[in-house]
């Protein structure tokens, strides 16, 4: 991070930290390649070179060399995640899921995210799932704090106030 301030270049290497996370997540073969023991340093560093050199910023990349020539590049998806989330702490941005019975149209989306921002006070980055289980409503997740306002949860709590009676 500090280097990255030091260069006044943040943002160019929190959008590289989102591209690595996001290739180790959603590609097993390349996971699988950087977690292979049997794979020797140089030709991992040969690898990462060739698919980041034209894509990121060339501190991202003497980082990502770095971590594999100390032989602790199977933390590289948990480094790039915990530097994409003192980032967005530095710059007041906070990430919500939102699961809802049916997908929300972007009016709405926009509608709650004005509320997040509210009741959080920073910026809420929403992302948003569609569970049909809920029956309707919407369930809120930002960090370690949840809203509930789903219907078949008010339905179990009736439930369970009925039974209770």
């Amino acid at each position: 991070m500090r280097a990255g301030a030091d260069n006044q270049c943040l943002d160019v290497l929190k959008t590289d930290m989102d591209l690595i996370s996001v290739a180790i997540s959603e590609n097993p073969k390349f996971k699988q390649l950087l977690d292979d023991p049997v794979v020797k340093p140089p030709q991992k560093r040969k690898v990462m070179a060739d698919l980041l050199e034209k894509r990121v910023h060339s501190l991202t990349l003497n980082f990502v060399n770095l971590i594999i020539r100390n032989r602790r590049e199977i933390i590289l998806s948990d480094v790039a995640r915990n530097f994409i989330d003192i980032y967005e702490k530095s710059k007041g941005i906070k990430r919500a899921n939102v699961v809802s019975a049916v997908g929300m149209d972007e009016d709405t989306k926009q509608q709650l995210q004005k509320q997040l921002n509210a009741l959080f006070k920073a910026d809420v980055q929403i992302s948003s799932d569609v569970d049909p289980k809920l029956i309707g409503g919407f369930f809120v997740r930002a960090g370690d704090q949840q809203y509930d306002a789903s219907l078949a949860s008010a339905l179990d709590r009736m439930r369970k106030t009925l039974i209770i009676s």
